[in-house]
């Protein structure tokens, strides 16, 4: 049982780690880094080694857990911007880098190396000769020069054999890209173990319309309408919202005296935390202008009557859609609609359709 446990071990880490031939990344005419978030991870990590194989690309190395898969592999340097377009249409690209390196120069620098170990040996072969014809020094003098000096031929040439393998290695890589491709669990929320968050500090103000979608008089009006205070700290993008809203058209001292009137609820105050989500086919927030995205809301509410009657707080979620209108590094400016559901045996009168538009600025 224990060796079973042992061959499953090594099963596991061989499975998950795939370690090619050694490779020096000065020696490769390109190299090439692009780290791409995916939200569809696993379906394109194995379409990703699909393309490897029929592409024929050489893989030096493979890392992978449920987070990340790392590949590293050469390539002909052609291969560039068809590797680009397939990583493009996995998600979205965070990193993406190339860079080239001078083979020539050090093919040179080596043949440098080459000819001066050449003429160290040269050296040490005429210092042999005359050695051959000295006679003021001892025999034992001369045997341990000799010996010193064989040493030194032999790894003279030792180093000469590794210059040549080493010019050897360049004209073999010279046109082949080391490539190394980082694919990526996209995620909207941190969860201890990939961290894909863009951390912001953006407070703003954002201004509700809710139309009640079945208004019930005592209860609820027709519409509410209000500001509330939206702080951005996440560019995925997550919120919290603090907000009143009251009616469009509220009751007055007159109408008041109707005792039917006053069990109207005249203010919602909401707290709220909420998440947006990019499309993938739409750009993907990228652009500066018109970005499409859905959403959720949840939070709690406490409504008010216009008698002051102690009211309990419940629970109210939405779901909405939402066009970014302008955004840039420093200020975000976008409007949404959203189903408007407060989670209460009072749902049926007072859920509707929210109308916001936002503002927001880095602070």
């Amino acid at each position: 049982m224990k060796n079973r446990n042992l061959a499953l071990l090594f099963f596991l880490i061989f499975a998950t780690t795939t370690q090619g031939q050694y490779y020096n990344r000065g020696n490769y005419g390109t190299n090439k880094s692009v780290t791409v978030y995916s939200t569809k991870y696993t379906e394109h990590t194995t379409t990703f080694e699909k393309l490897i194989q029929s592409q024929n690309f050489k893989l030096l190395e493979k890392t992978a857990n449920l987070y990340q898969t790392h590949y590293t592999f050469h390539v002909e340097s052609s291969k560039s911007f068809y590797l680009d377009s397939i990583l493009s249409s996995y998600g979205y690209i965070t990193v993406s880098s190339m860079n080239k390196n001078n083979i020539d120069e050090k093919r040179k620098n080596l043949q440098g190396q080459i000819e001066s170990q050449q003429q160290n040996i040269e050296n040490a072969q005429f210092t042999l000769q005359q050695n051959a014809q000295d006679t003021m020094r001892s025999t034992e003098r001369i045997s341990n020069s000799n010996m010193q000096l064989q040493n030194n031929i032999r790894r003279f040439e030792q180093k000469i054999k590794e210059y040549e393998r080493n010019i050897e290695e360049l004209n073999q890589v010279k046109e082949l890209m080391l490539v190394n491709i980082y694919i990526k669990d996209e995620i909207s929320t941190p969860n201890g173990n990939n961290q894909n968050i863009t951390w912001v500090n953006m407070p703003g103000v954002s201004y509700s319309y809710l139309m009640i979608e079945n208004p019930k008089v005592g209860l609820t009006h027709e519409a509410y309408a209000g500001m509330n205070l939206k702080y951005l700290f996440t560019r995925g993008k997550s919120y919290i919202e603090l907000g009143v809203l009251k009616p469009i058209s509220p009751y007055s001292e007159i109408q008041l005296q109707d005792s039917a009137l006053t069990s109207t609820k005249n203010d919602f105050f909401l707290v709220q935390f909420g998440q947006d989500f990019y499309t993938r086919h739409f750009g993907r927030g990228r652009r500066k202008y018109l970005n499409l995205y859905s959403g959720y809301t949840v939070g709690a509410l406490i409504p008010n009557r216009y008698d002051d009657m102690p009211q309990k707080a419940s629970l109210v979620s939405s779901l909405n859609i939402g066009l970014e209108l302008f955004k840039s590094k420093h200020v975000l400016i976008d409007t949404k609609a959203a189903y408007f559901l407060p989670i209460n045996n009072e749902n049926r009168n007072t859920r509707g359709i929210m109308l916001t538009g936002a503002f927001n600025f880095v602070f």
